[in-house]
């Protein structure tokens, strides 16, 4: 009975770890410039300090550029010497010219620059997009959340040794370790939460789109006479296709048909004939 009431108190304990909000200095979040965003340590205790922005930055870009794949290989190489990387990258064709679809990440400190180094590449910007999203107050609650519940699972293995000491029964000892694994999962699942935030806080995402330009492309006019024999030659074949298949349903299944219609209709005709010269 002791051990479920202890198990219950750290329970609550962690639970209101949970509930209870997180506060920030001042009386909202001034915009900062990427440039302003610095990362730091977390810290075990964040009421009495100065809180660290967050700031999760994105930007979307629609280029006219004069040519695609060169503008593609232009800005890995950009992302490459502002210490980023590509996320991922895509050259298609779209009638008869290329089309091109990139995600990079750049540190923070070089979001702007980096913005205006890829639009001098261009011809011509379609669109240009940028946003920020603070997520200060879930990385400040995160924290807190992680360090409450590390301070329970350092009571409850405190408590799984005392167990295995006095009691040693097999039940008591399950009922403290599956409590203790629950509470490690959710440290990982945290972890796993903060980690992803400082990447995205730490790297802005670009998305850019590369359209080509249109008096850059080759005028074609797109006709080849190999190319309409073929498709002549195609139809042709078609043609003769639908007129055997047509000679086929005619005799196999027209004609059959039309015999067993008429063919009464003459017997009868013939009978009529007949009836009528007897009578005459």
């Amino acid at each position: 009975m002791r051990l479920a009431v202890a198990i219950v108190m750290l329970i609550l304990s962690s639970a209101c770890s949970r509930s209870a909000p997180v506060e920030e200095k001042g009386n909202g979040i001034a915009p900062i410039l990427p440039s302003e965003a610095r990362m730091v340590e977390p810290q075990s205790d964040v009421s009495g300090e100065e809180i660290q922005r967050r700031i999760v930055y994105e930007a979307d870009l629609e280029l006219v550029v004069k040519d695609v794949q060169e503008a593609s290989n232009r800005i890995a190489a950009l992302v490459d010497s502002m210490g980023g990387y590509v996320v991922n990258s895509s050259i298609f064709r779209t009638g008869q010219s290329l089309s091109g679809n990139m995600t990079v990440r750049v540190p923070v400190g070089r979001f702007r620059a980096f913005i205006g180094r890829v639009k001098e590449l261009a011809i011509r910007v379609n669109r240009e997009s940028i946003r920020a999203r603070d997520v200060t107050s879930e990385y400040v609650d995160l924290q807190a959340r992680l360090k409450n519940l590390e301070v329970t699972e350092e009571e409850l293995r405190a408590l799984l040794s005392e167990v295995r000491k006095k009691s040693g029964k097999a039940s008591d000892i399950m009922q403290v370790y599956r409590e203790l694994t629950r509470i490690r999962t959710e440290i990982e699942r945290i972890k796993g939460r903060m980690q992803v935030l400082d990447r995205l806080t730490t790297y802005a995402t670009v998305n850019i789109r590369l359209i080509p330009y249109e008096l850059s492309q080759p005028v074609s006019v797109g006709w080849s006479p190999l190319i309409t024999l073929h498709r002549a030659w195609k139809s042709l074949l078609n043609s003769l296709r639908y007129l055997v298949d047509f000679a086929i349903y005619l005799v196999v299944v027209v004609l059959p048909i039309a015999i067993l219609i008429l063919l009464p209709i003459i017997l009868i005709a013939r009978l009529v004939r007949r009836f009528s010269r007897r009578r005459d």
